[in-house]
């Protein structure tokens, strides 16, 4: 993780240091302050995932403008940004997009484009066409449109969770959670793309992680099951089923498995819940048939999972075998 706080260089050094940063992170040609030279501010964390850099920045009011020409060949790459604070307005040659707390926008860096906005916050994911894999002349007739895709906010949740988890990663945990965001990005495109057979290939792409996100949100739900996940997500149980057997994923057990997985952490956590408050907690609407799962995945009861997890507690071989939470999307 690279940091960049202005506040911590001397004053005199601030609007460069700004200035130089912004520019290169954004390919910019120029960067043009819009607060008074002692109010010009920058905090920006960079993380790399493999192909996917994800910025986070706090910026002052400013324009960046970008032009494209001899000098200018830097490698073609897309951002995709979502606001968290200000509002302003973004130009690319033919459309303008108003810029806003919750929106998400594209830059395509392979053409010139003009930045007005006050002081920000943003996540950001800068992805290289190579690795976008996408072609020019899809990509840009779609990005007018991209603030109205019905995976935007999918987008949202997935670039906070990324932020919320980027210092812990590993590489390859990084490289795993990189895959995932191209993916999300090439359907975030393709989803609101003139191309109506893109468009419709985009959303098959991206049900699946939809689909997973949603079941993490609702996994206390006693009712969860594939008919209300299907419902939620205007498909066929059928169709549900198709998408989660392509992916290698048998959906009723994986429900079970976050559910467990969960539960454990829940229960090595406290010694103050029970085992049936943990077990209603996620969904489990029997005490006996949450530890009877538990017993057979983990090879010991939740009482004594509980037990073996609390401080100054032995450790046993099973206690190899603990519960782990997938963190991908």
């Amino acid at each position: 993780m690279l940091v960049l706080d202005s506040a911590a260089v001397p004053r005199r050094e601030r609007l460069s240091l700004v200035v130089e940063s912004v520019t290169d992170a954004a390919l910019a040609t120029s960067f043009t302050p819009q607060a008074e030279r002692d109010a010009v501010h920058l905090m920006m964390s960079v993380w790399d995932l493999g192909g996917v850099k994800v910025f986070d920045t706090g910026v002052s009011a400013h324009t960046l403008v970008r032009t494209v020409g001899p000098g200018h060949e830097e490698e073609p790459a897309l951002l995709l940004t979502y606001g968290l604070k200000g509002t302003g307005v973004h130009s690319q040659p033919g459309h303008q997009i108003a810029v806003r707390r919750s929106s998400v926008w594209a830059t395509d860096l392979t053409a010139p484009y003009e930045h007005h906005i006050s002081d920000t916050r943003t996540l950001t994911a800068k992805i290289s066409n190579d690795v976008l894999g996408m072609p020019l002349d899809v990509v840009r007739p779609a990005l007018e449109h991209l603030p109205m895709s019905p995976i935007a906010p999918l987008f949202r949740s997935h670039i906070t969770e990324v932020r919320r988890v980027a210092d812990d990663l590993d590489g390859v945990a990084a490289l795993s959670l990189g895959t995932a965001t191209v993916s999300l990005a090439r359907a975030l495109v393709a989803s609101v793309s003139p191309d109506s057979r893109m468009s419709r290939d985009a959303l098959e792409d991206a049900l699946l992680l939809r689909v997973k996100a949603f079941v993490r949100g609702h996994l206390g739900e006693s009712g969860l099951d594939a008919e209300t996940i299907a419902a939620a997500h205007f498909v066929s149980v059928r169709h549900l089923y198709k998408v989660c057997a392509a992916a290698g994923l048998r959906l009723e057990q994986w429900i079970i498995e976050e559910r467990l997985a969960h539960a454990g952490e829940e229960l090595a956590r406290s010694r103050a819940l029970t085992i049936s408050e943990v077990a209603y907690r996620w969904g489990f609407t029997s005490a006996a048939h949450f530890a009877t799962r538990f017993r057979r995945t983990y090879g010991v009861s939740p009482r004594e999972w509980q037990a073996l997890n609390q401080p100054g507690a032995g450790r046993t071989r099973s206690t190899d075998r603990r519960p782990e939470v997938d963190g991908s999307s």
